[in-house]
């Protein structure tokens, strides 16, 4: 049987432990060992879906996930298909495209903002690697910016993964990386965290009208 790895409170997940317990590398590094998937669930629900999944699936699996506290995304009779992105809505300014833990927010941020008019969709990447390149390439092709977002460091991780594939085939589109920007992170409890680096929903909203123009409401 292949090998399962499972890297829990990754992130900045363990707030006061500090930098030395934060993990805002481990995408980067598990992306780059050969034939090793890389999944990041949004929440509890899909991580169980994808541990299902990975029974009859034949390659090495790193599972990156959260301290358990995460709200759901989604609900007990959800899927997961290894490799595959789910889009929950289609934006036309900007498309969010998050892993793990910003999901949730990114949805509550595009929510609000298109309840206001704007034009904000979301993409839930919880493959890394092997990545869903058509998902990307038809978000490129509808929107005017792309964002990822992440609980990790803007090198390395999501933002990077997405940049390659958009480069790859020379897509014309602005892409924004927003995560942790190659630092050391603070100490503080993981709400704090969340709102300093804007990866909570008031965070992504903000990052999200600097993109696309527009005051917050």
């Amino acid at each position: 049987q292949p090998v399962r790895l499972i890297g829990h409170h990754t992130g900045i997940s363990l707030g006061f432990y500090g930098t030395s317990h934060h993990a805002t590398e481990d995408i980067s590094t598990m992306r780059a060992i050969a034939d090793l998937t890389v999944v990041s669930p949004a929440d509890g629900p899909q991580l169980a879906a994808a541990i299902k999944a990975s029974a009859h699936y034949p390659e090495p699996i790193y599972f990156r996930i959260g301290r358990g506290r995460e709200p759901d995304v989604y609900g007990t009779d959800v899927t997961f298909a290894f490799g595959k992105a789910i889009e929950h809505v289609a934006g036309d300014e900007i498309t969010i495209i998050a892993c793990g833990m910003p999901v949730h927010s990114a949805l509550e941020a595009a929510r609000k903002l298109n309840a206001a008019g704007r034009s904000v969709g979301v993409i839930d990447m919880p493959t890394i690697k092997p990545i869903d390149k058509a998902a990307i390439l038809k978000a490129a092709a509808r929107s005017k910016v792309l964002m990822t977002a992440e609980e990790h460091n803007v090198l390395g991780g999501l933002g990077s993964a997405v940049a390659e594939v958009l480069t790859e085939v020379g897509a014309g589109v602005k892409l924004i990386r927003h995560g942790i920007h190659d630092e050391y992170s603070l100490i503080a409890p993981p709400t704090h965290l969340y709102a300093h680096y804007k990866l909570d929903a008031a965070g992504i909203e903000d990052v999200v009208l600097t993109a696309i123009g527009g005051a917050k409401g």
